[in-house]
């Protein structure tokens, strides 16, 4: 497994975005989704969101595609 998110770290949305290089619009989808969220809390009651860097490594090894196969 690769991990690029530091596994002891918690990561806003915006920048896991800005590390996967991706629309901030994507992780709150990826966090929306209904069948296979990625995993998110919120530091309060109606504070900012923040993802576990080991979550994303997971999603992230979980979802990997294999262009072989594809």
């Amino acid at each position: 497994m690769v991990q690029v998110f530091n596994e002891k770290r918690c990561y806003t949305p915006v920048r896991v975005s800005e590390i996967l290089s991706v629309d901030i619009s994507t992780i709150y989808r990826l966090i929306r989704s209904i069948e296979d969220p990625l995993p998110a809390f919120r530091l309060k009651n109606n504070g900012q969101l923040r993802v576990h860097g080991k979550e994303i490594n997971k999603y992230l090894d979980d979802h990997k595609v294999d262009p072989l196969n594809e």
